[in-house]
């Protein structure tokens, strides 16, 4: 690993840099007190190596190549930077301060015992933040300078563990510069001095970040990130909140250093997983012993010309660690969600998706792109605030707006867009997949319709706590679905569904229908379709999910629950008075054979006891008669013992009493 490292008191620096000489400058503050040559015959290609044995631990330090200072891309640590925002660091070059770089972080037993907790992907709920915007709005009720930190992140434990989430997936928490300067190219044509442009990449995803160091300004004390970074990695692993961190590549970032920092976040920070953005060697990656059994997201780790099998020499077994994170199910299921025609086929794959050799991060809206309650309230982006004409972010964004663009004070509209967002909820929390909820979208946050906010550092990104009094439905249904989904193994299950009854059961493990059962109508103008899934392949309730995507309501004649067992309604999304929400145990069941689901809907029906079902009595078998013995040696012989009706015996009594009468007569 380059950088600096101390071994017997020599100071060690390594850098890769293209120049004919590389100097190290030293600092004391803001003052350079030395430079110091690296020894061109110490080069080995592009990359230089210094060794100093007296004592600079009380320097900071940073390189100089061709007239240009700049900091050690390596560096583990940086002094500056400490208000995250402040316009006057964005041209400041950080330095390293060398003695807190070469000192051994504080190691208490508890962290030394500390693993990446390896949670099943089946079993997995992802929470996206920004490690700023979670706790920086007044609301949070943090203190001052616990907001928009590492430290108000373990302050919201409680809260991430009542929604029911077991992983957190941070945007970049590396020291980053989001001061936004003028992009000049690779060189500045007007040799002036470069000044900030006045607007913050909040985002972080910027191609000069120094992605060894936690950011300073995510400290509460912007003394240590290190320590308060391992301090939340723990806090969370204790309450089995695994942490995912992003790290954004370019193709020009060397392959050597791509490892390097994934190898040191999980060696030196214990991360449970790191989604990589941008461009990284994947088959790299996915052969280093040292990122094996960890948990590795990207955009597709399919490879066509290889079939399923890319590059996981070290991926093979009964586990998932690599995972596919794209857009693909978020855009399919934004068409069907607002009714586009020929997407059944489309639907039916994508609930039962679930590759056998990676998993699949699955959600309905996310950091880039509109918010989950925006795609239900505006049929275009609205990106004004970002000063560039409306021309950046995408233009398709699969939403609809209700019947009227933005805010409304309608109530029928208001009503919709409840509905549709319980639907979209349905549609994550009821696919096979693992889902992933995008921070504030379980009340109901809105961007006002920007669907490209990485330059707003304000109350577009940062999470409005109050709308979880404000929008107390939306977050209770959030929170509802996801235990739900815990609950019950049926809608996430570690195997892929076969829509086969290969137990022999009675029904196979997953069956589509259409309005009459078995019989799915695949027309390209049809929106209805029934997904049944057998509880008996789960250990669960058996359940039949009816989605009507139609503006007109539409009769479904649902197939006949297991024996001994009648349909009751679970959810319905129409339900506005009840939140779609029918609590266990008070399920209302089905008094007909059909169900009407009503326009654009969709309804849980889950097979409950049928406390008027009476098992058919099953038919005697005959019995031999009894072995009696006879004169003739005939022993062994077998009496039928044929069970006697009541007439038989009286019968057989009467004719007795016949009998006994005569004797006496006789006498």
């Amino acid at each position: 690993m380059f950088g600096l490292k101390k071994e017997n008191n020599l100071y060690i620096f390594e850098a890769v840099v293209h120049t004919d000489q590389l100097y190290l400058n030293l600092y004391d503050g803001n003052r350079k007190v030395r430079q110091i040559p690296f020894d061109p015959y110490q080069r080995i290609g592009d990359v230089w190596k210094l060794e100093i044995s007296e004592d600079i631990s009380g320097y900071s330090y940073c390189y100089e190549a061709d007239g240009n200072v700049f900091t050690d891309p390596n560096g583990t640590v940086f002094e500056g930077r400490k208000k995250f925002g402040y316009l006057k660091d964005g041209t400041r070059i950080l330095k390293t301060p060398v003695g807190e770089a070469v000192a051994m972080p504080e190691l208490s037993e508890e962290w030394i015992k500390d693993r990446p907790l390896e949670n099943p992907y089946d079993e997995t709920i992802v929470y996206r933040l920004h490690v700023r915007g979670f706790t920086e709005h007044s609301s949070s009720g943090l203190k001052n300078d616990v907001r928009g930190t590492f430290q108000g992140i373990i302050e919201k434990i409680p809260y991430l563990k009542s929604l029911g989430i077991t992983a957190v997936e941070l945007m970049p928490a590396y020291e980053f510069n989001e001061v936004m300067l003028p992009d000049y190219g690779n060189k500045n044509p007007y040799q002036t001095e470069v000044k900030p442009t006045g607007r913050i990449n909040y985002w972080g995803f910027t191609k000069d970040a120094m992605q060894l160091a936690p950011k300073s300004s995510f400290t509460s004390d912007h003394k240590n990130p290190r320590n308060e970074f391992r301090k939340m990695v723990y806090e969370l692993h204790r309450n089995n909140i695994e942490v995912i961190v992003d790290l954004y590549f370019t193709y020009e970032t060397l392959p050597d250093y791509i490892t390097t920092v994934m190898r040191y976040w999980r060696i030196n920070y214990h991360v449970d997983g790191i989604h990589m953005i941008g461009s990284a060697p994947y088959g790299v990656i996915a052969r280093d012993p040292y990122l094996s059994r960890f948990k590795i997201w990207a955009d597709s780790w399919e490879d066509p010309s290889r079939g399923n099998d890319r590059y996981g020499v070290y991926r093979h077994g009964s586990t998932k660690y690599l995972a596919d994170y794209n857009d693909g199910f978020q855009n399919d299921m934004r068409r069907i969600l607002k009714g586009d025609e020929s997407m059944l086929q489309v639907l039916m794959g994508r609930i039962r998706y679930n590759p056998e050799e990676r998993a699949n991060i699955q959600y309905m809206a996310n950091v880039s792109g509109m918010s989950l309650y925006d795609v239900l309230s505006y049929d275009r982006k609205h990106n004004e605030g970002n000063h560039e004409d409306n021309r950046d972010g995408t233009n398709m964004n699969f939403s609809w707006n209700c019947g009227e663009e933005g805010q409304t004070r309608k109530k029928s509209i208001k009503q919709l867009r409840r509905k549709m967002w319980r639907n979209a909820y349905l549609l994550l929390m009821l696919s096979q997949g693992t889902p992933l909820i995008n921070s504030g979208d379980e009340c109901g946050q809105t961007r006002l319709g920007n669907n490209n906010a990485y330059c707003q550092d304000n109350n577009i990104n940062w999470f409005d706590w109050r709308l979880l009094e404000k929008n107390k439905e939306l977050y209770e249904f959030a929170k509802y679905m996801i235990g739900f989904r815990k609950k019950h193994k049926v809608f996430h299950q570690s195997q892929a569904l076969r829509m086969l009854d290969y137990r022999s059961v009675g029904i196979p493990d997953l069956s589509f229908h259409g309005e009459n059962a078995w019989r799915p109508e695949m027309e390209n103008f049809r929106r209805q379709l029934g997904a049944m899934y057998a509880g008996e392949y789960a250990s669960d309730d058996t359940f039949l999910v009816l989605y009507n995507f139609h503006w007109e309501k539409h009769d479904f004649m649902p197939p006949h629950a297991p024996v001994g067992k009648k349909w009751a309604v679970a959810i319905d999304t129409s339900k506005d008075d009840i939140n779609g929400i029918y609590p266990e145990g008070e399920e209302p069941e089905l008094d007909t054979s059909d169900i009407i689901v009503e326009p654009r809907a969709i309804v849980v029906l889950k097979a409950v006891k049928d406390k008027s079902y009476k098992p058919k009595r099953k038919r005697a078998a005959r019995r031999k008669r009894d072995t009696v013995e006879k004169p003739g040696g005939n022993e062994g012989m077998l009496e039928n013992p044929v069970k006697k009706s009541k007439a038989d015996k009286d019968a057989i009594a009467s004719s007795e009493d016949t009998i006994n009468k005569e004797k006496r007569m006789k006498q």
